[in-house]
């Protein structure tokens, strides 16, 4: 049996080596003891329930960053609104494929107020925090998934936490109270995965409209997923002109498999 592993091993070692993702020291036996894996990082491991892992690490933009998660942390008897547990106890590819596009499109962050609308785990606010805005805010409506939030951001983005340019505060989606608490217009509105409820779909373009003004950009990463999405956007596109739209081949090709595309947008000038 150790032999027929060895041979496994010997030949695993010999196909990295052909593909270029692991070195040896070819005076050394060949037993892998003397082989270095040089795989390239991917935030993606199909081999692995991202959803389960209490903390992921990401590189995005070339920088590290570390969020915690809370899968398993989540009961029947913490329901969304929706009728589903909350869905935001984990980091969902579309919050990574937004994080990485802010990352190509700095000017859009920087010096900016932020509003996320369903940051979740506030990865995306992590990121475009990074990006040094005037001032970002993360919101979700549940404390479960904010404090987990207010952590990440504590986590990776410390000294602007400490300053209060980097929260996490309750945002109920279709509540004007809590729209006007947060001080709109913003410069840029954000959500990755937002669109996944048809019964939210008119409560989250109500605060949309409570949290954008006229120059504000909103910046939507989204995963068709069969659910209405389509009605979504057909509603949205009479309120918001959309001044680009990002398709899946021009984003991450290790999320390629998720078919996220982005959509910016913008108000509809006033009628005359």
């Amino acid at each position: 049996q150790s032999a027929s592993l060895q041979k496994v091993l010997v030949s695993c070692i010999f196909w990295c080596q052909v593909l270029g993702l692991a070195s040896c020291n070819p005076a050394m036996p060949v037993d892998g003891s003397a082989c270095t894996a040089v795989v390239p990082f991917s935030n993606t491991n199909p081999w692995v329930d991202s959803f389960r892992l209490k903390t992921r690490n990401f590189v995005i933009g070339g920088t590290p960053f570390v969020i915690n998660q809370a899968w398993d942390d989540r009961t029947e008897e913490d329901p969304e609104p929706t009728g589903m547990k909350w869905t935001g106890a984990a980091v969902w590819d579309a919050a990574v494929v937004l994080s990485d596009f802010l990352c190509t499109r700095k000017s859009l962050i920087e010096d900016k107020r932020v509003l996320e609308v369903g940051s979740g785990l506030a990865l995306v606010s992590v990121v475009a925090a990074s990006l040094l805005p005037a001032h970002i805010i993360a919101t979700d409506y549940d404390e479960h998934v904010l404090g987990l939030a207010r952590g990440n951001l504590e986590r990776n983005v410390p000294e602007l936490a400490k300053a209060g340019r980097a929260e996490a505060r309750q945002l109920s989606w279709g509540s004007e109270e809590d729209a006007a608490a947060l001080a709109p217009p913003f410069d840029v509105v954000i959500g990755s995965d937002v669109v996944y409820r048809e019964e939210m779909f008119k409560p989250l373009l109500k605060t949309l409209q409570l949290t954008m003004g006229e120059h504000t950009l909103l910046v939507l990463a989204h995963r068709p997923r069969g659910l209405g999405e389509d009605k979504f956007f057909f509603w949205l596109k009479k309120e918001l002109d959309v001044v680009e739209f990002i398709g899946p081949e021009l984003l991450p090709k290790e999320f390629i498999h998720s078919d996220v595309r982005i959509h910016i947008c913008k108000k509809k000038p006033p009628r005359a």
